[in-house]
Formats: structure tokens, sequence, C-alpha cells
């Protein structure tokens, strides 16, 4: 079972949920594309890597990757590849990439649906040139680091970001509560529930 999430109400809010380009369901603050258009302009985009998930023992390495499409969107994506159709993400418009956050995160997993039964977790998205440095908060009250990798998106500066959760940690049951991002000081700049946890 193949599920995608998209984290809250900033988080790559056209909410796409790809598992294949071709499934595009849009919205953000009122403006939704028609669905072919959308599909079209997602397939005839350049997908740009901008940072990467790592392998382990069983998972393939997969890419985070930056669109954007002519009709005025920034699409973020988990994939294998860039020529992969088995995407996950989403898209926001160019006017506002982070829906109006810090940071802004999809979440996928395969498995569930309780986090002791998932089997990959993983999270990408972009954060603001102001984060200095972006953590997850897990239901065991823990904190696993998210390196940022500074990604240029149009003629707007970015930091791009991808993770594999740990498999032991899901097994035990504990998930992701929240993406927290910090200034250079250490002060909490914003954050993103996860909605799960």
């Amino acid at each position: 079972m193949n599920r995608r999430i998209v984290l809250g109400a900033g988080a790559l809010a056209v909410g796409i949920a790809c598992v294949t380009a071709g499934t595009v369901v849009a919205g953000q603050f009122g403006r939704s594309p028609d669905p072919l258009a959308m599909q079209q302009a997602i397939e005839s985009a350049p997908m740009v890597q901008v940072a990467s998930i790592g392998a382990t023992s069983d998972e393939p390495s997969r890419g985070v990757f930056v669109q954007l499409t002519a009709n005025g969107y920034v699409c973020v994506w988990d994939a294998p590849s860039a020529r992969s159709a088995q995407r996950q993400g989403g898209c926001n418009s160019a006017d506002d990439p982070l829906g109006g956050e810090v940071v802004s995160a999809s979440l996928a997993y395969d498995g569930g649906p309780g986090i002791d039964s998932v089997d990959d977790a993983r999270l990408s998205g972009l954060a603001s040139s102001q984060a200095a440095s972006l953590r997850v908060e897990m239901t065991d009250g823990s904190f696993q680091a998210v390196k940022l990798k500074k990604a240029k998106v149009g003629s707007d500066n970015f930091q791009a970001f991808g993770y594999r959760f740990k498999k032991a940690d899901l097994r035990k049951g504990i998930g992701p509560i929240a993406i927290v991002a910090y200034d250079a000081v250490g002060n909490e700049i914003g954050r993103q529930p996860t909605g799960i946890g």
C-alpha cells in the first residue's frame, strides 16, 4: 500500500498525490488549475535534482526534484530519478513556493496505517533561506537533524532537503510529529505538524 501525506496548511498545498505523474488533484487559496493542463505542465517541465535521500540496505536512494511549470507552479517531488513517473510530492504557486511558511514539506510512506507497520518513510521539501537548520520532532521526544542544501528555483534562493526515517524507529512506533526550522541562533522560526505520530 502506497500513501502520501501533504503536511500542514503551508505544505506543498496543491496536494498532488502522484504515484504517477498522471494523477493530479490541485487547489490552493481558491486557485484550482485545470487538471489536464496541470498534468501537461508537470509532464513537460524539466525536473532538476536539488537534494537526495540516501539508500539503506533494503531501500534504494531517491532524489528530491524541483519543477517550475509553465502555468506558474513550483513542484517538489520525491522520486527514484528525474525520468521516473513514480513520484510523490506536491506543488505551490510560483508566487509563494513555501505556501506562506518557512518550511514546506511532504511526507511519503509505504505501508501503514500504524507507524509500526510503515516500511519506508521519507520527508522532502523546501525551506526559506532564513532557516539555518531543520529538525524533525519525533513521538519519543527526540529530534532528528535534517541536512539542508542550497537550491535556486527560478530567481529565488531556497534550501532543499530529503530525509529517510530509520526503520528501527518506525518499527518501535516512533514517528514524526513536526518539522521544525531554526534561525542561526537556534530560535524556532517555523513549525509544520505532520498530522501523524
